[in-house]
């Protein structure tokens, strides 16, 4: 039970450094950045440049990441990994989102492997 507390607590740190970075270079328009240091398994859904437009698509719409809350984690270990799934009420300049973002550990650091936002903002 400690183990799995600790995890947690862990868990929690981590992603929050990991997004907010990931905001300071989808602010920074810094798509490319993001890609390039990736999961294998995230630029395998798409191709890099396919992933490049929907950031930028998501920076356009909702404009400048703000404050982000962490709402929820899941820490998962399986025989393909450990990941860490984190959900964020994130602040953007035209609009609140829902952003889930899930990380694979690989070789000793954590990788993005999964991102979606959900916000009515990007209807507009």
């Amino acid at each position: 039970m400690w183990q799995c507390g600790f995890a947690l607590v862990q868990g929690r740190k981590l992603a929050n450094v990991e997004v907010t970075h990931f905001h300071e270079r989808l602010n920074a328009e810094q798509y490319e950045d993001i890609c390039r240091n990736a999961d294998e398994g995230f630029k395998a859904k798409q191709s890099q440049e396919e992933l490049i437009k929907f950031l930028a698509a998501v920076h356009k719409k909702l404009g400048r990441a703000g404050v982000e809350k962490q709402v929820n984690i899941r820490v998962d270990t399986n025989t393909n990994g450990t990941f860490l799934t984190t959900w964020y009420n994130t602040e953007f300049a035209s609009g609140t989102a829902m952003e889930t973002f899930t990380w694979r550990k690989s070789n000793g650091s954590w990788r993005l492997l999964g991102y979606n936002v959900n916000s009515t903002a990007l209807l507009n």
